[in-house]
């Protein structure tokens, strides 16, 4: 899993950020949202005009493999 790391607040210091998703706000500057790994608290990291690509694990990449498949009533199982 992606190692982002983010000030928290209530923590006083960098903390990994858990579930980081890419987030564009109104100026058009790309920023990471997620959650603490200690608090639990919402973090918001700016990244800037590029937009963030965040690596997946293996678990998440073989979950959404074998969990977005169509069969052949094409209905998702």
């Amino acid at each position: 899993m992606s190692k982002i790391e983010a000030y928290d607040i209530k923590a006083r210091k960098k903390v990994t950020m858990k579930n980081p998703q890419p987030y564009l706000m109104k100026n058009g500057s790309w920023a990471l949202k997620g959650t603490s790994s200690e608090t639990g608290i919402n973090l918001f990291k700016i990244v800037g005009r590029k937009k963030p690509v965040i690596s997946q694990s293996r678990f998440e990449v073989f979950k959404s493999l074998f969990t977005s498949r169509q069969c052949e009533c094409d209905k998702l199982c």
